[in-house]
């Protein structure tokens, strides 16, 4: 579909952050639905928490105006790939679904989610990312989205949509599902997230069905590894820091926090990318218009926190940049966040005690970083 790019690498080194200049890192392949299917020059690379605030405030000087993902779609992802105004009108139309009221109400959902699949899976032999933090997020999306009939299929995708259909980038999975759920929207609705979002009005015009799949794609597509990470990641450091999980069960008030610093310490997203020239109205598209802002230096800035490599529950300020900064903060933050505190709650509840085993497979940074998980292949614990 559309443009094809050569896969590449793209490492990325700190200019102006002292905490992490001595070391490159190869980012992962997902920043928020935008790849490095788009070929980023390492010159072009903004870093450093204050540099990364700045620049994902400035839409006008680094645009959101541009086409990711083009290995595997033809269309913009929305309200992501759009700058202001347009951009405000899609958000307004969106953020009621995922506001932090409307989130908090699907709590009791979500807690019966974790509890049985905790249950499931803590003592067994199960991978934790397939076996329980995948499951549940798709079992949570169905939930906020009144879809349970999909999350099967959902699961059935992996961590990435990309990879749905194998082991190569490909969006034909997720295309068929789209063009399924935009079909019974139209011609057979249910009182479901789709059929209200294919009657949207953006405009004072009801979206068209390329806008659908647009918005519809980021739903289904961004934040999927991610919150899959945060939750696995919040095994991972309880089983090997269980004093952490007693101090979270002394003093429930800090669970908010806790999510928060492990947000900051996992990144879950490592950069973003951002166009110096506005892709849908430019007459030349130069070929080093793309701009890397790098997430991941912001949060192991040493100028904002002290001994960033240490993951620190007790940590008092945290001003991470994990769900981005300015006007495309993540939509689905408060999804991120109440999924995470309710899934701790009944963890705590649960009374359980694990210790995480020499089989999993952790993927961290090189460097200074060498203790940060970049990826966890695969996780597995033992009860003690």
């Amino acid at each position: 579909m559309g443009r094809q790019f050569e896969p590449v690498w793209a490492h990325f080194y700190i200019l102006d952050s002292p905490a992490i200049s001595t070391y490159g890192v190869a980012m992962a392949d997902t920043f928020l639905g935008i790849t490095n299917a788009v070929n980023v020059p390492a010159a072009h690379e903004i870093t450093g928490h204050k540099s990364v605030r700045e620049a994902l405030r400035n839409t006008e000087k680094y645009s959101s105006d541009l086409q990711g993902d083009a290995d595997v779609r033809d269309y913009r992802q929305l309200p992501l790939e759009v700058d202001p105004p347009r951009h405000h009108l899609y958000r307004t139309a969106l953020t009621p679904y995922f506001v932090k009221p409307t989130i908090e109400k699907k709590s009791p959902e979500f807690r019966k989610n974790s509890a049985e699949l905790i249950s499931q899976v803590f003592g067994t032999d199960s991978e934790i990312s397939r076996s329980l933090s995948l499951p549940l997020v798709m079992k949570n999306l169905g939930v906020i989205y009144n879809r349970p009939q999909d999350v099967a299929e959902w699961v059935s995708w992996g961590e990435s949509v990309w990879t749905a259909a194998g082991d190569g980038r490909n969006g034909d999975v997720l295309h068929r599902h789209l063009d399924e759920i935009y079909e019974e929207a139209i011609t057979n609705p249910k009182q479901d997230i789709w059929a209200e979002i294919a009657r949207l009005e953006i405009g004072g015009k009801v979206i068209s069905k390329e806008e659908f799949i647009g918005i519809s794609s980021v739903m289904l597509a961004g934040g999927r590894d991610t919150v899959v990470k945060l939750i696995t990641g919040a095994i991972w450091h309880f089983g090997r820091a269980p004093e952490d999980f007693e101090y979270l069960r002394q003093n429930p008030d800090r669970i908010d926090v806790a999510i928060q610093e492990l947000l900051r310490f996992l990144t879950p997203n490592a950069a973003m990318v951002r166009s110096t020239v506005p892709e849908s109205t430019a007459e030349t598209l130069p070929e080093d218009r793309y701009v890397q802002i790098s997430f991941i230096s912001g949060n192991f800035d040493e100028t904002v926190f002290e001994n960033p490599y240490k993951l620190d529950i007790r940590r008092e300020r945290i001003p991470h940049v994990s769900f981005g900064f300015g006007p495309h903060t993540c939509i689905g933050n408060h999804v991120s966040e109440i999924e995470a505190k309710v899934f701790i709650e009944t963890l705590l509840e649960s009374g359980l005690k694990w210790e995480i085993t020499e089989s999993s497979k952790i993927k961290f940074y090189p460097g200074a970083m060498a203790e940060v998980p970049e990826h966890f292949e695969s996780l597995y614990l033992r009860l003690r």
